[in-house]
C-alpha cells in the first residue's frame, strides 16, 4: 500500500519539492501510551465511530483538554491498543 498525497491546500507544494505526508488519505495519526512508553499508530477514519475508540478520546480529553494541538494523544496501553485495533482490522469493522 502506498502512501498518497493529500487534497489538502498546498498540495501543489508538496508535489514540486517532492514531499508526501507520512499518513495516507483517510487516516489518523494516534499516539497511545503512558509518558515514556507512546507509540505511534496510523487508524483508519472508522475508528473514530467506534464506541469503544470514542470512549478513549473521552477519557483523553479529561487529561489533554479538547483544544490540545498536535497528534491525537490517548492514554491507554500501547499493547493493549495494538491487540484491539488488530480484533476490530480481522473482523472489518475498522
Amino acid at each position: 500500500m502506498g502512501v498518497r498525497g493529500s487534497r489538502l491546500i498546498g498540495d501543489r507544494a508538496f508535489k514540486r519539492v517532492g514531499f508526501r505526508p507520512l499518513t495516507p488519505k483517510g487516516y489518523i495519526p494516534v499516539c497511545v501510551g503512558f509518558d515514556d512508553d507512546t507509540r505511534r499508530f496510523i487508524v483508519h477514519r472508522k475508528a473514530l465511530r467506534d464506541k469503544d475508540f470514542l470512549e478513549m478520546l473521552c477519557k483523553s480529553s479529561e487529561e489533554y483538554g479538547f483544544h490540545y494541538e498536535g497528534v491525537l494523544r490517548i492514554r491507554y496501553e500501547a499493547k493493549d491498543f495494538e491487540e484491539w485495533i488488530t480484533r476490530k482490522m480481522k473482523r472489518k469493522n475498522i
